[in-house]
């Protein structure tokens, strides 16, 4: 639930003195890029991944933080894309699929870096409607790389 506009309408106070309303901030960058940061490190050091990969922990947490704020600023929820409400969840997402990866699969670099390809797009392209915003995420995603 978020503020009225972009197809959320306003919810009446009789409905709310019905249901108890929990709130919370978003944390900041440097909070959630630490947290997905320390998860992934903690992935690819207990699992002994080479030396090239554990390095890429922070970057694949920084490009996924920053993809999702990209996302977020580009694709705003309309009438006809009511569904383009993206959150941390879908950050989550993408680190999750990376985190069930299994070293005996990855050999180099290149390899972390197609899988969180594929898992940025499984979680946002997916979702995305028309063929316009398909090409705007692919761009974004090149960005990203």
């Amino acid at each position: 639930m978020g503020p009225p506009g972009g197809g959320r309408n306003e919810i009446s106070r009789r409905i709310q003195t019905k249901f108890v309303m929990i709130n919370f901030t978003f944390p900041s960058e440097t909070q959630v890029r630490r947290i997905f940061h320390n998860i992934l490190q903690h992935k690819f050091f207990t699992q002994d991944f080479d030396d090239e990969i554990k390095q890429v922990a922070e970057t694949l947490a920084m490009a996924t933080i920053s993809l999702y704020n990209s996302i977020a600023d580009t694709f705003l929820p309309t009438p006809a894309k009511s569904h383009y409400v993206f959150n941390m969840r879908d950050i989550s997402k993408v680190i999750q699929g990376i985190y069930i990866f299994d070293k005996f699969y990855c050999d180099s670099k290149l390899t972390i870096y197609r899988l969180w390809v594929h898992e940025a797009m499984r979680v946002f392209h997916d979702r995305l409607v028309s063929v316009e915003d398909r090409l705007k995420l692919k761009k974004l995603v090149s960005d990203q790389l």
